[in-house]
């Protein structure tokens, strides 16, 4: 499992969602890169939803419906499909459809 990111290859940053170029450097030497698990910052509880915001080492921070008991501090595997079988924590963040990034 795990979210595809953007990584800049000039400076090394990561984004989600993906941009047609860098935030940080202006750069456009950019291309997908997988993180499979994040630390659990902050929880939000909308009734039976769980929304957190995930840090991924070194970045980005994303945002993420858990599924499964989870609390700050926990680490998460990251998805782009949904896993409401509940045999184990996990942050799914829907992806960005590609036309969306022309």
């Amino acid at each position: 499992m795990s979210v595809i990111v953007q990584y800049c290859r000039t400076c090394g940053g990561q984004w989600f969602p993906a941009r047609l170029m860098c935030p940080r450097c202006g750069g456009d030497d950019l291309a997908p890169r997988s993180v499979e698990r994040g630390v659990v910052e902050q929880l939000t509880h909308l009734g039976d939803v769980v929304i957190a915001s995930v840090a991924c080492d070194p970045e980005p921070l994303l945002v993420a419906r858990l599924h499964g008991t989870v609390h700050p501090g926990d680490v998460v595997e990251l998805t782009d499909r949904p896993d409401t079988s509940g045999r184990r924590p996990v942050a799914f963040v829907p992806p960005i459809p590609q036309e969306e990034l022309s």
